[in-house]
């Protein structure tokens, strides 16, 4: 008959790890709203939201959520942080950082420095575990891809939504869960560049070459990969829409809060993608609701060739249209290319 201690060893084997808890456990917690912080000399804001029933004593996740070119950190807490809020109950703090100049250029890492601020201030303020990720849109998704890069120590996964190589990309090699999505008609950062993002972590992650196909532009659905991995997952999401937050699959349906969520919690739970435990890879492709050609609206005169809203209206080496539709404006994101927003 096995005795107490070797039952009790057993017990522990098979129970999973438990988060460690950050030193804010048990502390009164700060108030969710806009708060600021010095980085380097400027001040700097992020939105902070507790959930709603915050417990003091038992750890949380956190969602960092970066916001895209022009937007601010209100946009994506007035937007329930890409919508994954509604989906994490009361397990999760979420943060909406402000970019200098409405963007993440990351001059000299400064951008890392205030997120490495913010991920000191939870530890030490906030019952947090040290299940963090980030996310974001467009520029947004770009700075996502970048704290991957150089913070994998912090940033268990990340889901970038048609992002670019644009907030730089310091180390990079050490894997982390990697979500892609990206539109096929996207016009402001063509679908090549989330590919570049993507094929940097499948080599990080020793992930094996797959096809993964994708939806033609304009087509209204969507089209997963999940690649087989030995270090940390990647996940590849193609639709066939253009430059949105938002993206639509079959039948319409906004698909990248769910996926997002879905990945986050998957990169947590026994450890997927590790040689250990690599999961059961697949492709998975979407039911194709065939859809004729998009040909978009004509605009009334006198903007009859003027860019659509989210549309490229100018850069270099852009000869396109350099006015926007009613609604928006043409604004600078880089020397390669404006946006109407």
């Amino acid at each position: 008959m096995p005795s107490l201690s070797t039952l009790g060893l057993a017990v522990l084997a098979v129970l999973p790890a438990v988060s460690a808890q950050s030193a804010g456990c048990g502390k009164a917690p700060p108030s969710s709203g806009t708060k600021s912080m010095s980085v380097n000399g400027r001040q700097r804001q992020y939105i902070l939201q507790l959930p709603n029933n915050y417990d003091r004593n038992k750890p949380h996740r956190v969602v960092i959520g970066y916001h895209w070119r022009d937007g601010s950190m209100n946009d994506v807490a007035g937007g329930g942080f890409y919508g994954l809020r509604s989906l994490a109950g009361d397990s999760t703090i979420f943060v909406a950082p402000n970019g200098l100049n409405a963007g993440w250029a990351n001059m000299g890492g400064e951008d890392i420095t205030f997120t490495d601020q913010i991920v000191a201030m939870l530890k030490n303020d906030l019952c947090v575990s040290d299940e963090f990720f980030a996310t974001g849109w467009s520029y947004g998704g770009a700075m996502s891809h970048s704290v991957a890069c150089s913070r994998p120590d912090v940033f268990k996964a990340v889901a970038v939504i048609a992002g670019a190589q644009l907030s730089g990309c310091s180390g990079g090699s050490t894997p982390v869960a990697y979500l892609g999505m990206h539109g096929a008609a996207d016009n402001v950062l063509p679908i090549s560049m989330g590919r570049q993002l993507r094929d940097h972590w499948l080599r990080t992650n020793g992930c094996q070459s797959k096809n993964a196909p994708e939806p033609s532009a304009g087509q209204q659905n969507h089209m997963k990969t999940v690649y087989e991995c030995s270090r940390a997952p990647v996940t590849w999401i193609a639709n066939g829409g253009g430059h949105v937050p938002d993206p639509s699959g079959a039948n319409g349906v906004k698909f990248a809060p769910r996926e997002t969520w879905d990945f986050f919690n998957a990169a947590v739970a026994n450890n997927p993608g590790n040689p250990g435990n690599p999961g059961t890879p697949t492709t998975i492709v979407t039911s194709v609701v065939p859809q004729p050609t998009y040909q978009p609206p004509p605009p009334p005169p006198p903007q009859q060739n003027c860019s659509p809203r989210w549309g490229q209206c100018g850069g270099q080496g852009w000869n396109g249209p350099t006015c926007c539709q009613d609604g928006s404006t043409c604004r600078a994101q880089n020397q390669w290319y404006s946006q109407c927003l």
